[in-house]
């Protein structure tokens, strides 16, 4: 139940922090309510999630990617992917499914059939030996590799990342290179010290810098992130991904100052990113700026998506705070019905019911 309404707003950077330590925003490898699921499903138990992968192997620089799940037997859903291109469509009934995956003008739409029967999920890359017992509830990981369209498929890493590590000497990007298939494997660890070693061999590796942050990030290691994303900035001030993720770092480390300074530049260098938006937004809350957050996260929705769950979270708990409460329990509804197994959803059920009460 939420608190009291003179402690409402303390609660909400309470809730803030209680996300954070749940690793639910800034964990790459953990599934993100906000970016990449829950869905409300097709009145299941299955789950279906998986992973995008960009012809470099690299995350996308695309500020939605945007995922459906299709069946000829339940209405489309459809969500964004996360920064690292994760995505979990959850309560998933048998049925015969399309997942169908858009990531811009630059890349061809690509698809990947499952088919959820009574003795589980099966697709053409499942193995039999992965199968449990008919009546447990089934997991089915699937990998979508994305191609360039063949206008822009001249090279075989997108025409930035390429120019970008035109400059680097050849044994720094294998090392890169190298990282990148041990983290497509899940494997921060070893890819941390393949990017060590590419930055030892070539101190200005920028690209590998920010990799390594979030991979830090990843193994909620804050301090050593915003370590090695520092640095990487005073290389490249301007660049947009190493502000972001710099201050996701700060913000992680509880130093909402610094975030905030960091995630206004990255909006200044690209306004359409809804996930510089977000964090923004956040970092406002801590900072009890609660009438720019407002405005930072509605433009979060605008530019990624009413799927995306966590601005409704904490747009409910501001509306909460200012005692709209109608407005409040919307938005805290919408949220749940993103994310129906948020480790707060029993909780926040409760507070809905008590902010109708109180609608009135």
């Amino acid at each position: 139940m939420f608190l009291s309404p003179g402690r409402a707003l303390s609660s909400i950077r309470y809730h803030l922090l209680m996300v954070f330590t749940a690793g639910l925003v800034l964990t790459p490898v953990l599934m993100v309510h906000a970016q990449g699921g829950d869905l409300t499903g097709t009145g299941g138990k299955h789950k279906i999630q998986g992973r995008i992968y960009f012809p470099s192997g690299r995350r996308s620089d695309a500020t939605s990617v945007r995922v459906n799940l299709e069946s000829s037997s339940s209405e489309k859903l459809s969500l964004v992917a996360d920064l690292n291109g994760n995505f979990t469509f959850n309560a998933i009934a048998p049925g015969s499914y399309n997942v169908t995956v858009d990531a811009g003008k630059d890349y061809e739409i690509a698809r990947e059939f499952v088919n959820v029967e009574g003795s589980g999920i099966r697709s053409r890359s499942m193995s039999g030996a992965d199968l449990a017992r008919a009546d447990v509830a089934r997991i089915f990981n699937v990998i979508i590799n994305l191609q360039l369209k063949r206008s822009a498929a001249g090279k075989s890493r997108p025409a930035v990342l390429d120019a970008a590590l035109s400059t680097v000497p050849p044994p720094a990007v294998e090392l890169y290179d190298k990282a990148i298939v041990a983290i497509r494997a899940g494997d921060s660890k070893k890819a941390i010290e393949l990017l060590q070693s590419a930055v030892s061999y070539y101190p200005e590796f920028t690209i590998a810098l920010n990799e390594l942050g979030i991979q830090y990030l990843a193994l909620d290691q804050p301090d050593k992130a915003a370590g090695v994303l520092e640095r990487a900035l005073r290389i490249r001030p301007d660049d947009f991904n190493l502000l972001l993720h710099y201050g996701m770092a700060l913000l992680k480390k509880n130093d909402a100052l610094g975030a905030e300074a960091q995630l206004r530049q990255a909006v200044k260098q690209n306004d359409d990113a809804w996930q510089a938006h977000m964090y923004l937004g956040i970092t406002l809350i801590s900072l009890r700026n609660y009438a720019e957050s407002e405005k930072e996260l509605l433009r979060t929705l605008l530019l990624g998506g009413d799927e995306l769950s966590l601005p409704h979270y904490y747009l409910g708990g501001i509306y909460w705070g200012r005692r709209d409460y109608r407005r409040a329990a919307d938005e805290l509804e919408k949220y749940l019905k993103l994310a129906p197994k948020a480790p707060n959803a029993e909780r926040t059920r409760a507070s809905i019911k008590e902010l109708r009460t109180r609608q009135s």
